[in-house]
Order: C-alpha cells, then sequence, then structure tokens
C-alpha cells in the first residue's frame, strides 16, 4: 500500500500574487532625460527652488538612479521643511532600496504635515502591512500592525473613494493577515472596486482568483485566471495557480500542463516543481515525482513541502516492486 502525501501537499501551493508597490506610475509618455533637463536649468536659475528640486528628484526615481533621487528630495526638504509631498516621494525611494524604517519614517511625517494625503496613508499603510507580513512569518505577533495598516488604507480610501491601488493593497494585507473565508470576501470585495476603477492587471485577477478559490469559489477563481492570462500570457504565477484549479479537480494531465508552463515562465520554482511532482505522484509516476520534487530541493533545499513529498514517493516507489 503506497503512502498518502499528506493534504496540505495533495493540495498544492499557490502563487502569491503581486500587488501594487507605493510607487506610482509615470505617465505613459513620460521622458525623465527630459524633465532632468528641465529641471536643473530651472535649479540653476533658482537654486532655492524646492518644487524643481522635488520633480528632479522624482524623475531620477524613475530612472532608478536612487542616489541622485535622494539628494535632491533630501534637497527639498532641506529648502522647505514642511513639504509633504517631498517627504512622500523620498519615502518612496527609501521604499525602493527596501530601507523600511525610513521610508516608514519619511510616509509618517508626510501624514502630519498633511493628514489629507492618501497617497502617504496608502504606502505607509502598504508598508506596515508588509513588515507586519514578514513578522507574522517569522513567528512574532504582528496583529497590531496589521490592524494599523488596515487603518491607514481604509483612510486612504476615506479620503479619495475612487483610489483603486488603496482598495487593492488594502484586500492584499487582509490576505496576508488573515485566512478565513470572512477575509477573503471582504478581498474580493476589494479587488472588485479596484477593477471597477480600472485597474486592470494580470496580478489583479491571479490575487482576486486566489481569494476566490480559498472560498471554494473554483469557477470564478479559472475565469479569473484565464482573464489574467488573456492580459500576460507568459505569467507564471497564473499557470500556477489555474494548474491549482485542474489539480483539485483531479485533471491532472491539464495541471501538469499549465505546471510546465509554470516553470517555463519562471514563477517560484520550488512551488512549481513540488505542485507538477503532486501531479506526476497522483497518475503513479513516481520516476517523474521524484524527479520534480528533487529540482524543487535543488532551488530550495529546505522546502518543507517537497522534502515530505519525496519521502513519500520514494516510499511508493519501493512499495511498488
Amino acid at each position: 500500500m503506497t503512502k498518502k502525501i499528506s493534504a496540505i501537499i495533495c493540495g498544492g501551493i499557490l502563487a502569491a500574487g503581486l500587488f501594487f508597490s507605493p510607487v506610482q506610475a509615470a505617465p505613459l509618455n513620460f521622458d525623465a532625460d527630459s524633465a532632468i533637463t528641465q529641471y536643473t536649468q530651472t535649479i540653476q536659475r533658482e537654486p532655492n527652488n524646492a518644487v524643481a528640486y522635488n520633480n528632479r528628484g522624482m524623475a531620477y526615481k524613475m530612472k532608478k538612479n536612487y542616489s541622485k533621487a535622494l539628494e535632491d528630495l533630501t534637497r527639498a526638504i532641506e529648502l522647505n521643511p514642511n513639504y509633504s509631498d517631498a517627504y512622500n516621494n523620498r519615502g518612496t525611494v527609501f521604499y525602493a532600496q527596501n530601507k523600511r524604517n525610513e521610508a516608514l519614517s519619511d510616509y509618517s511625517r508626510a501624514i502630519e504635515l498633511n493628514p489629507q494625503d492618501a497617497v502617504a496613508y496608502n504606502n505607509r499603510g502598504l508598508l506596515l502591512g508588509e513588515i507586519a507580513s514578514y513578522e507574522k512569518t517569522s513567528g512574532k505577533n504582528s496583529d497590531s500592525k496589521f490592524r494599523n495598516a488596515i487603518s491607514d488604507l481604509t483612510r486612504a480610501i476615506e479620503l479619495d473613494p475612487n483610489y483603486a491601488e488603496a482598495y487593492q493593497n488594502r484586500a492584499a494585507v487582509r490576505g496576508w493577515s488573515s485566512g478565513s473565508i470572512s477575509s477573503s470576501q471582504s478581498e474580493i470585495k476589494d479587488y472588485t472596486r479596484a477593477i471597477e476603477l480600472g485597474i486592470q492587471t494580470a496580478e489583479i485577477y491571479s490575487s482576486r482568483g486566489i481569494s476566490y478559490r480559498d472560498i471554494g469559489e473554483a469557477e470564478k477563481a479559472l475565469a479569473d485566471f484565464n482573464k489574467g492570462l488573456s492580459i500576460n500570457p507568459k505569467h507564471g504565477g497564473l499557470y500556477n495557480n489555474r494548474g491549482r484549479i485542474y489539480q483539485d479537480r483531479g485533471d491532472y494531465q491539464r495541471a501538469i500542463a499549465d505546471f510546465t508552463k509554470a516553470i517555463e515562465y519562471g514563477v517560484n520554482l520550488s512551488v512549481a516543481f513540488t505542485n507538477r511532482g503532486v501531479c506526476y505522484y497522483q497518475l503513479g509516476n513516481y520516476d517523474a515525482a521524484i524527479d520534480d520534487f528533487n529540482q524543487a530541493l535543488s532551488v530550495n533545499q529546505n522546502f518543507q513541502p517537497a522534502l515530505e513529498s519525496l519521502q513519500a514517493a520514494i516510499a511508493a516507489k519501493s512499495g511498488r516492486r
């Protein structure tokens, strides 16, 4: 009798969706180089123009020249210590550099200076959510940070009811903080509102699809994963997530095809190899399963789902002989 892989492994693993970063996108026709030239000329004429330093700093940020961006944004703050936008913008540069404490400090100062700044509340809320999520995975009690994150994002929405990214980010933070059905339903509501307000990315459909699957709405999840793939046919995470729906249904061949696509497009490889290996295991192809579990472990040697599944597949193969 073969050993059954534990339920959590049979269920496979969903790839986490990507969420809106606090860095606002530049207009489609934005030319950072031209902007830098323009604002440099302004600064030469008006060396105490805080707005010009702020704007040039953001142009440097668009080019990912973070050191120059920080220099300019810091100079803008020196020239105008009450310049809330410059604090918020400098916070986004610190965020891009993964300097969370500095970013948090700047977002908080921006809010102190302008309590009506929805963007600063959004940015601080998302950052607090990320910090809380990290602490949660480290075994720390992160409940208060999650509450503060959701409070900030809710405030952003109160200040700007059409702030699509704040709805998306609140849904993401709710997902990180809880795995309950009620939380998933709230996430779906926020993701849907963000979509209604104009966000049409593969990532948001992936994220809402995961929430639908969490409450057992497989058809709606599948529809979202298909929609996401119509937007970005090379989104590895969506192939992985759609493969999970097929896997739930016992349609292992279609699941294997999707997990193979996920591997091809470079989604979390330890997850995709493990999920495909589970399908091979269920089909009795233990050699292929063992190979996939080993591939997963070559990416992450401590990936527990692959370790447990490998042991089960080896035992199953031995039992057949």
